[in-house]
């Protein structure tokens, strides 16, 4: 939810009822953390650059009945940031007739750590507040450096109910979970190029996780 005119104070205490009642606006976006509103602007065009790519090759792969959403709110109802808007959230189910997605219906949330201040909050903050919320699987992609863009795994272990984190992996890669799926990292960033310039899994070296 975001505001449009007026804008609304960074970081006053919002309860969930009065975040749902916000009017709508595209220029900003906001989340609830740890009790406060979270006002951010929104994606710079190599985040929303990155975000559009990934989405166009996770829907590429996807099996029927699975889709990736950019940006949609969800509702984190453990814990105090109960309202958070990942990048793009993967999920099985139609969610088209509701205001939101639950955090019961994500099967992989992603967020774009494009800065260090994302890249704390993305690393760090949201990876608790997921696990908490029982998202079994989350993605941090890291575009601070383009000529060197990374991908950290978090995999929840249910008897602990924490991420266990696999090693950053770049270029090509090869994920078992929650589908198979192929990943170009160096794609997400650049100029647009031609279709036959590449594509995930042609010619760079492929790295693998569970």
């Amino acid at each position: 939810m975001t505001v449009e005119m007026v804008p609304i104070p960074h970081r006053r205490p919002i309860s969930v009822r009065e975040f749902d009642a916000l009017p709508s606006d595209t220029g900003h976006r906001y989340e609830i953390e740890n009790g406060l509103l979270l006002v951010n602007a929104r994606p710079a065009p190599p985040h929303s650059r990155a975000i559009m790519r990934l989405v166009f090759q996770l829907d590429g792969q996807l099996p029927p009945g699975w889709e990736a959403f950019a940006e949609i709110e969800a509702e984190l109802p453990v814990g105090r940031s109960q309202r958070r808007v990942p990048d793009i959230v993967v999920t099985q189910v139609d969610i088209d007739s509701q205001a939101r997605i639950r955090s019961e219906q994500i099967a992989l949330a992603i967020e774009i750590a494009s800065s260090d201040e994302s890249a704390v909050r993305d690393y760090a903050t949201k990876a608790g507040e997921y696990a908490a919320n029982g998202i079994p699987h989350y993605w941090v992609i890291d575009i601070v450096d383009l000529e060197s863009i990374g991908l950290t795994v978090y995999r929840l272990n249910n008897d602990t109910g924490k991420y266990e984190i696999a090693p950053r992996m770049t270029g090509v890669v090869q994920l078992e979970s929650p589908l198979p799926l192929t990943i170009d990292l160096d794609m997400l960033a650049g100029p647009r190029r031609d279709s036959g310039a590449g594509s995930a899994g042609a010619t760079a070296a492929i790295q693998t996780t569970d």
